[in-house]
C-alpha cells in the first residue's frame, strides 16, 4: 500500500451557483406542512455531467463530480445550501468512482474496476481537506459492499464465487481478511455501520439445501470479532435476508423477509412475510413470523378486483388451515422507534432483466451521461450491486442465457406498527407510480408526526407523491406536491433520477435533473431542494 497525499482546499470557479430564495410555498394538509425553503441550481452542460450526492445531516451536504478524465470536483454545501468550499482531486488511470461511505465524521470515496486487486479510497474531512490512500487485495475480488467507520475500511465481496470479508487500516496501511462463516453455500449480504457503538453488523445467508438462516457477525472497528448472532428457521420456513440492528448494548433486533422453504429453488426466491428476532446478549429470545396476507393494506397496490380476488382466495386457504404462497421482495428500512413500539418500513420491488451479452452485475461508474436511457439522468449511476441482498440464490445460477439486469422496478411501500414483543399492530401502504432504479436502495421516506399520525412520501417526476396514516386508515392521500423551481414562469420539461432524502430535524432534501424553460429561455440543470415537513 502506498503513503497517502494530502490536498489543499481549491477553489473552482467553473462551477457557478443559482441559488434561489423561494418562499414558503406548499399546502397545509391534515397537520403535514411542506414548504420549499430554498433551491439550488447548477447548470448541466451537454450531456456528460453527474453528480453524486452525499447527505451530511445538519453540517451539510457534499457534491461529487467529474471534470476530466482523470479528476473529480468536490463541493461542500452547508445546512442552507450556500457553498462553503470547493476542493478538485486525481484518480488513477482507468478507476471508476462506485461508491460512497459517510461514518459521521468524513465523507470515503471508493475509485476502482471490476474485478481487480487495486482501489483508490480518498478521504474527505468536513474541513475541506483530502487524504488519498491506494489499497491492493486478493486478485479477482468482486465488490459487492464498501462501508467505513473512522480509519477502518470494510469491503464485502466474492473471489471465485466464495464471500469474503476484507478489512483495512488506512492509518497502519495494514489489510486482513475478517473470518466469516464457515458453512458452504454462504453469501454476504449486507453490511451496516452502528456509529453510535462503533460496530459494523455483517449479514450472511446460510444456505443448506432448501433451508436458509441468516448469520450475523459483528466486528470492531479495530476488525476483531465481537459478538455473532444465528437466526434459524422454523422447520417449514427459509430466512431470505436480513439486517441487525443494535438496540442498546445488550439487546438487538434482527429484521427480514422469509419465504416457504418448498417453494426456494435454483430458479427462484419466494418471499412470504416479514419476521422479527430480538437478541438479549446474542441469545434469540423469539423470532416472529408475519405472512404479508396478515396484514390489512399489502395489497392496495392492485385494483380493486385483483383485492377481491386475493382476499377470497387468501380465505378459502384459511379455512383450510393453510396459506397463499407469495413472492414478494423487500427492502427494510432503519427501525423507528415511537412510543414504545417499532415503525419498520420498506419497498416491496422486483428485479427486471432483458436479453444482452453483457454480465448480469457488476461494479459500474456512475461518470455517464445524465441524458443516457431516453431520460435526463434516468439511470446515472449504477453503483456497487449486490445480489445476494435481495435474492441468496443468485450464486447457484449465473444468467448465461444472455440476460443483463435491467433495473429494479418498485411497486409499493409498507409501513407496519409492532409491539416490543414482536406483535403486527397495524399497517399500511403507499402505491408507486413508474419507479425504476438501477441501484437497490430507499425511494420512500417515514415520518413520524407529533400527533402519533405517520407521514409517507416519495419524490416522483419532479413532485412529492404522500399519505398520511392514522395506523390502518388513511387520512390524507395527499395530492402530488409540485418541488418548486427557480421562477415562477418556469414549466418543468422533464424531471428524472429525482430522490427525496431525510437531511435533519424536519428538513429533507429532494434532488435530482430537469429540463427547464423559463423566461431567459432553456436549461438543463441539477437541482437540490430544501424541503420542510
Amino acid at each position: 500500500m502506498k503513503a497517502h497525499k494530502k490536498t489543499s482546499i481549491v477553489d473552482n470557479p467553473k462551477w457557478v451557483f443559482s441559488i434561489v430564495l423561494i418562499a414558503l410555498l406548499g399546502a397545509l394538509l391534515s397537520g403535514v406542512q411542506a414548504q420549499t425553503i430554498k433551491r439550488v441550481e447548477l447548470p448541466v452542460v451537454g450531456t456528460s455531467e453527474s453528480y453524486h450526492t452525499i447527505s451530511l445531516g445538519a453540517r451539510g451536504v457534499i457534491l461529487v463530480s467529474q471534470i476530466a478524465k482523470n479528476a473529480f470536483n468536490l463541493q461542500k454545501l452547508n445546512s442552507n445550501l450556500e457553498r462553503d468550499w470547493s476542493i478538485n482531486g486525481t484518480i488513477e488511470d482507468n478507476l471508476d468512482f462506485v461508491k460512497s461511505s459517510f461514518d459521521g465524521q468524513s465523507v470515503y470515496l471508493l475509485f476502482t474496476r471490476s474485478r481487480t486487486d487495486f482501489y483508490q479510497v480518498v478521504k474527505v474531512g468536513l474541513a475541506g481537506y483530502m487524504e488519498t490512500f491506494y489499497l491492493s487485495s486478493v486478485d479477482k475480488f468482486q465488490i459487492t459492499d464498501f462501508q467505513t467507520l473512522g480509519y477502518s475500511v470494510f469491503m464485502a465481496g466474492t473471489v471465485r464465487d466464495e464471500p469474503m470479508l476484507l478489512y483495512t487500516n488506512l492509518a497502519s496501511k495494514q489489510s486482513k481478511v475478517l473470518a466469516g462463516v464457515t458453512q458452504a453455500n454462504t453469501v454476504i449480504q449486507s453490511v451496516d455501520v452502528d456509529t453510535l457503538h462503533h460496530l459494523v453488523n455483517v449479514c450472511y445467508a446460510a444456505r443448506k439445501g432448501k433451508e436458509i438462516k441468516i448469520i450475523s457477525r459483528t466486528f470492531d472497528e479495530y476488525g476483531q470479532a465481537v459478538g455473532q448472532v444465528t437466526i434459524s428457521p422454523e422447520p417449514d420456513y427459509s430466512l431470505l435476508n436480513g439486517r441487525l440492528f443494535m438496540l442498546n448494548d445488550s439487546t438487538k433486533l434482527m429484521i427480514g423477509t422469509y419465504g416457504f422453504r418448498n417453494m426456494q429453488g435454483n430458479n427462484n426466491s419466494a418471499s412470504q412475510g416479514l419476521f422479527l428476532s430480538k437478541i438479549v446478549y446474542d441469545e434469540v429470545e423469539f423470532t416472529q413470523y408475519h405472512s404479508f396476507t396478515d396484514f390489512k393494506n399489502f395489497f392496495n397496490f392492485m385494483s380493486e378486483r385483483e383485492q377481491e380476488r386475493m382476499q377470497r382466495k387468501i380465505e378459502r386457504k384459511r379455512e383450510n388451515g393453510d396459506d397463499v404462497k407469495l413472492n414478494y421482495r423487500l427492502l427494510v428500512h432503519d427501525i423507528i422507534e415511537q412510543n414504545g413500539n417499532y415503525l419498520i418500513s420498506g419497498e416491496i420491488f422486483y428485479p427486471e432483466y432483458k436479453n444482452n451479452n453483457i454480465g448480469p452485475y457488476g461494479t459500474s461508474s456512475w461518470w455517464g451521461s445524465p441524458m443516457m436511457y431516453g431520460g435526463m439522468g434516468m439511470y446515472p449511476t449504477m453503483g456497487l450491486l449486490n445480489p445476494f441482498y435481495w435474492d441468496p440464490w443468485y450464486g447457484a445460477r449465473r444468467m448465461n442465457n444472455g440476460q443483463i439486469f435491467n433495473g429494479f422496478v418498485y411497486t409499493h411501500a409498507i409501513v407496519a406498527g409492532f409491539t416490543a414483543k414482536g406483535d403486527l399492530i397495524w399497517d399500511n401502504s403507499l402505491p408507486f407510480e413508474n419507479v425504476r432504479s438501477m441501484e437497490l436502495k430507499e425511494k420512500m421516506r417515514i415520518k413520524p408526526n407529533d400527533d402519533k399520525t405517520v407521514s409517507m412520501f416519495y419524490s416522483s417526476r419532479g413532485a412529492i407523491k404522500a399519505k398520511v396514516f392514522d395506523r390502518d386508515k388513511v387520512l390524507e392521500d395527499l395530492r402530488p406536491i409540485p418541488i418548486m423551481t427557480a421562477d415562477l414562469g418556469d414549466k418543468v420539461r422533464q424531471t428524472s433520477t429525482d430522490e427525496v432524502v431525510y437531511w435533519y430535524d424536519n428538513f429533507y432534501l429532494a434532488f435530482g435533473y430537469q429540463r427547464i424553460t423559463g423566461d431567459d429561455g432553456r436549461r438543463n440543470v441539477f437541482y437540490l431542494n430544501k424541503i420542510s415537513f
